[in-house]
């Protein structure tokens, strides 16, 4: 039994631009809030204000090389608890992700480490065939994430859907596998992204039983109706 399939965690929602119109008390029930690529810092400053918040709030980044010391420090700066690292390579970009966060803290005052990491793989086709172990790489690696979508984009295949009819691709399946593993490798937990569109509640939870079934701890919504049914479920 894998290390993701003996834990059972909260999803995780992802929103873009806006923050979500959702009590905080229904909020506390995900594991945590990401904010997409581009999400304005005020909205995001708003959201880690708010009273009673339990849930971890995440920002969302451009690959490394898009992301500057200017930009981390502004994120920091607006109490984020977490950094999802998209287009993950592997190893090395969450070691020099470790590296920055770490002069961020310092420059903002923010307690060392306190920032976590979550590695989000699928944007970067060549970060699913990294030999190099993750064990070990930050102290601050907090999970994985496989975004299906991505890596189908990326790649010009099929994108996975919520229809228990629908095949697969197999640089999907191998991808989704690849995570899993990886994750297991490094004793972290390891979410799978939703499919964006599920037509009904029923195809909502075939999806997320889909995950559970492949060894996920937990699932990324991509909505507030999916993150609704995950978290009845």
């Amino acid at each position: 039994m894998s290390v993701n399939r003996s834990q059972t965690m909260k999803p995780l929602l992802i929103v873009k631009g806006t923050a979500p119109a959702m009590e905080v008390a229904v909020l506390n029930a995900l594991a945590g809030v990401i904010m997409d690529i581009g999400c304005d810092t005020e909205i995001v400053r708003s959201m880690a204000r708010l009273a009673g918040r339990s849930f971890a709030l995440l920002a969302r980044v451009e690959p490394l090389e898009r992301l500057d010391e200017e930009a981390l420090n502004r994120l920091l700066d607006s109490g984020v608890d977490g950094i999802v690292l998209s287009g993950c390579r592997g190893r090395a970009d969450i070691q020099r992700l470790d590296v920055m966060l770490r002069v961020a803290e310092a420059a903002n005052g923010t307690a060392p480490n306190r920032i976590r990491i979550y590695a989000e793989y699928g944007g970067s086709p060549g970060g699913l065939l990294s030999p190099n172990p993750l064990t070990g790489s930050s102290s601050r690696l907090e999970a994985l994430i496989f975004n299906g979508a991505a890596l189908a984009k990326s790649l010009g295949c099929l994108e996975p859907t919520s229809a228990p009819h629908q095949r697969v691709a197999a640089p999907i399946l191998a991808g989704r596998a690849y995570v899993v593993l990886r994750a297991c490798e490094a004793g972290v937990p390891t979410y799978e992204v939703l499919p964006a569109a599920t037509p009904d509640e029923a195809a909502t939870r075939w999806a997320h039983s889909l995950s559970r079934d492949n060894g996920f701890a937990s699932v990324v919504c991509n909505s507030i109706e999916q993150a609704t049914i995950v978290s009845n479920t």
